[in-house]
């Protein structure tokens, strides 16, 4: 059950992002979703389920998106990590704490994001959208109080277990 329910959220999400999304634009710059859910899928479940998803998000992500392929979902599975490794130091379920670590990763992905695709492309001008990374985590951050609640309600109504060590 958990399977295809992470499987159904992440399609959700792929089709709210490519298609509702663009509507709410600022400077061209959109909330990413994917990144949301990881932080808090990470946030609240073990560790070995945290990179399952994590994998799944980054795969969703390469195949509704435009890049090399497999660039998401190693960048999302190393996300991942980094959230459930820095999760047991954390209070979880504190808002400020959901903001400041969904900033944190929204940079993170970012930056290595537009590193590995300048690499791999090098017509990208790696310069010309740094500047967007930080707008990008800002406009993340900024979102992450309605969306967690969403997927709070949702994510504990299907009977997903939260991890062993409670915050």
């Amino acid at each position: 059950m958990p399977w295809i329910t992470i499987i159904s959220v992440t399609v959700c999400i792929s089709l709210i992002q490519t298609t509702l999304l663009h509507h709410i634009s600022f400077l061209g710059i959109q909330p990413d979703l994917f990144i949301i859910f990881l932080v808090f899928h990470s946030l609240n479940a073990n560790r070995e389920r945290s990179f399952h998803a994590s994998w799944v998000v980054g795969l969703t992500k390469d195949i509704f998106s435009e890049g090399p392929f497999g660039l998401n979902t190693v960048l999302f599975i190393i996300a991942g990590y980094i959230v459930s490794i820095i999760r047991g130091n954390i209070y979880g379920r504190h808002l400020a704490t959901q903001i400041s670590v969904t900033f944190i990763i929204s940079i993170i992905y970012n930056l290595l994001y537009l590193c590995l695709l300048s690499m791999l492309i090098t017509s990208t001008g790696l310069l010309s959208v740094t500047w967007k990374c930080p707008l990008i985590a800002i406009y993340n951050s900024i979102i992450v109080p309605p969306v967690f609640w969403l997927f709070s309600r949702f994510y504990f109504s299907f009977g997903f277990p939260s991890s062993k060590r409670r915050f």
